[in-house]
């Protein structure tokens, strides 16, 4: 198997296998904060989530469009904690009107997934239904195996060796 294909497998295998997603968003002011939310992804990729105003990252969302989300290997699983597998995803957020057909459409993809937990959410209006369109991504997998990712459907991709690591210099006294 190539590189390039084990690390489309990777990828595959992070967004298919959570549930949740770490959210970083930055505050009007410039404060990045970090959080997390459950998610569902569509057939085209995208990922939606739905969260409460009473979230700071909602209110970071809606007022700076710069996010960032990271699908993470669970510590548990990991063989190398410094080398947990992990997909960063730089996204365009989008705000979907709730009760529209689009809205209807996607909660219907998270009642799939986390069934009675939306039923009860959904008819709480504090509640906003986000589409995040992927931009670019960076995949890491171990150690020297890291690739970026472009394009909305994260299908070109790169690996990222440029840098290399350094080694300390050896000191003989």
């Amino acid at each position: 198997m190539s590189i390039e294909i084990e690390a489309i497998s990777e990828k595959k295998l992070l967004l298919d296998n959570l549930d949740t997603v770490i959210l970083s968003t930055i505050d009007e002011s410039g404060m990045p904060n970090s959080s997390y939310a459950p998610i569902a992804l569509d057939e085209n990729g995208y990922i939606y989530i739905y969260i409460s105003e009473l979230a700071k990252h909602t209110d970071n969302i809606i007022a700076n469009k710069k996010v960032s989300v990271m699908f993470i290997e669970d510590e548990s699983k990991a063989a190398n904690l410094y080398a947990r597998k992990r997909l960063t995803i730089n996204v365009i957020p989008e705000h979907i009107d709730r009760d529209t057909e689009d809205w209807n459409r996607k909660m219907i993809i998270l009642e799939n997934k986390f069934s009675e937990t939306i039923k009860a959410l959904k008819n709480m209006t504090d509640f906003h239904l986000f589409r995040l369109k992927p931009k670019d991504a960076l995949l890491v997998y171990g150690f020297g195996k890291a690739f970026r990712f472009k394009g909305e459907d994260l299908a070109q991709l790169s690996h990222v060796n440029e840098k290399g690591h350094k080694k300390a210099p050896i000191s003989l006294d």
